[in-house]
């Protein structure tokens, strides 16, 4: 039987796609087309510094009218970026991410970047938890 995930690292994505905070809108918006991400962090000097997703390019550019090849992303990101350790139980990230009136979190162990936990990502754990506990419940009942 498939191990119940309890904590960001069972349920993160990674490796994280990055984009130096200098690119463009465009060739940002063609990487995550390329790799069908909804969301991609942004870097400078190779540390990650911001998170652009799919929204805020609509909001920040497109709605605009602002040119995507002449936008930077460091220009649209939103910073601070919100990071969680690899042992957070998942329960505890979703709170976080309730808190903070976000959708994603950054998953670090010291400068280093591990993951992405999306709240797609907490939903399906979460659910997948309750349908083995309620599973297990059923077949004892029986």
């Amino acid at each position: 039987m498939e191990k119940i995930p309890s904590v960001v690292a069972d349920i993160m994505s990674s490796p994280v796609v990055t984009i130096d905070g200098e690119a463009n809108v465009r060739d940002a918006a063609l990487l995550m087309t390329d790799r069908w991400i909804g969301s991609i962090i942004i870097t400078e000097r190779g540390q990650p510094v911001g998170i652009v997703t799919e929204r805020d390019m609509l909001e920040r550019v497109v709605s605009q009218c602002r040119d995507p090849c002449n936008t930077r992303m460091r220009e649209i990101m939103s910073t601070p970026l919100i990071t969680i350790p690899r042992e957070m139980g998942i329960l505890e990230a979703m709170k976080k991410m309730i808190e903070h009136n976000i959708s994603r979190l950054v998953v670090m162990k010291g400068d280093a970047l591990l993951g992405i936990v999306s709240e797609r990502d907490v939903v399906r754990a979460v659910s997948l938890a309750s349908l083995t506990s309620f599973s297990s419940l059923l077949r004892r009942r029986g």
